[in-house]
C-alpha cells in the first residue's frame, strides 16, 4: 500500500528492516519557476546547479541522515542497463561528474543512495534482506523502452548475484503516467510486439478510445516472470499526468516541467 509521508510517497511493501526509500512528488523543494516548482532534481529545465543540488540534498534528507553527497545518479538512456554501485560511487552525478550512463542501480553498501529521475516513466524500487549480511536495494527507471527491455527483471537478477532469494525480494512501482493518459501509436505497439511478442502487447496495449499503454501491468508481469511473489509487489495508482499539483509530467507539460527523484538506501 502506498501512503504519503510529508513531501514523498512510500510503500509498505518496501518496509524491509535496515532500508529506507522514497518516491518524490513535485513538492518540498526550493525551485521557483512555474514549471519546476518546487522539487526539481534534474538540470536542463531552467533551475541553476545550486538549486538542483539543494533540492537533491533535501530529498536525500527525507530518508533520514543522508545528503546530496551520498546520492548517485547518471544520464538515463531508456535501457535495461543496471549498474552495481558501492561507496566509491557516492556523489556521482550530484556533486561530482556522473558515471556511466544507465537506468538503474543495485547496491548492498550502507550509506550510498541510488536515485533515478522520472516525470511520467515508472520508478521501481526493490529491496530484500540477506541472512547474516546487509540488505540489498535496487532503484530503476522504466520508461516503455526500458520496461519492454526488462529492466525490472535485470534488477532482480542483479540482486540475485548478491545471494538474494527471489522469494525475499519486495518491489514497488512508484507514481507514473497511468493507462488513462498514456496514449500511444501503432508504432509503439508494433515495437512492443517485436520485442516481447503479440500476446504481451495485446495484454498491455489496449483500446481506450485510442491505443493506450499500461506501464503498471507490463512491469508487474515482468517482475512476476523474474520470480517476485505477487504478495511482495505494490504499484501506485496515482497518475503523474492527472495530478498536476502533485507530480511533474513530461507529456502534460510538453517538455516544460521538472523531474522527480526516487531513491533508496541501506542504513
Amino acid at each position: 500500500m502506498f501512503y504519503d509521508d510529508g513531501y514523498v510517497t512510500r510503500s509498505t511493501v518496501l518496509d524491509v528492516a535496515g532500508t529506507v526509500h522514497a518516491f518524490s512528488t513535485r513538492l518540498g523543494g526550493i525551485s521557483t519557476l512555474p514549471h519546476t516548482q518546487s522539487m526539481n532534481i534534474a538540470p536542463g529545465y531552467g533551475d541553476s546547479e545550486e538549486i538542483i543540488r539543494k533540492n537533491t540534498d533535501l530529498l536525500a534528507g527525507f530518508l533520514g541522515g543522508f545528503s546530496v553527497a551520498d546520492t548517485v545518479c547518471a544520464h538515463q538512456i531508456h535501457s535495461a542497463k543496471v549498474r552495481v554501485i558501492d561507496s566509491s560511487n557516492r556523489g556521482e552525478g550530484t556533486v561530482t561528474d556522473a558515471g556511466e550512463d544507465c537506468d538503474g542501480y543495485v547496491t548492498a553498501t550502507r550509506g550510498v543512495v541510488p536515485m533515478v529521475r522520472t516525470a511520467d516513466c515508472a520508478p521501481i524500487i526493490l529491496c530484500a534482506p540477506r541472512e547474516g549480511s546487509t540488505p540489498v536495494v535496487a532503484v530503476l527507471h522504466a520508461g516503455w523502452r526500458g520496461t519492454v527491455a526488462d529492466i525490472a527483471g535485470e534488477g532482480v537478477r542483479k540482486m540475485m548475484s548478491f545471494g538474494v532469494k527471489t522469494e525475499d525480494i519486495r518491489a514497488a512501482i512508484g507514481p507514473h503516467i497511468g493507462f488513462c493518459c498514456f496514449e500511444v501509436g501503432e508504432d509503439l505497439r508494433d515495437a512492443v510486439r517485436s520485442i516481447r511478442g503479440a500476446d504481451f502487447a495485446r495484454r498491455h496495449i489496449r483500446e481506450n478510445g485510442t491505443l493506450h499503454a499500461d506501464l503498471t501491468g507490463m512491469n508487474l508481469e515482468l517482475l512476476l516472470e523474474a520470480g517476485v511473489l505477487p504478495e511482495h509487489m505494490d504499484a501506485s495508482c496515482e497518475c503523474t499526468f492527472c495530478l498536476e499539483e502533485k507530480y511533474h509530467s513530461h507529456r502534460r507539460g510538453k517538455g516544460m516541467r521538472g523531474t522527480m527523484g526516487s531513491l533508496a538506501a541501506i542504513l
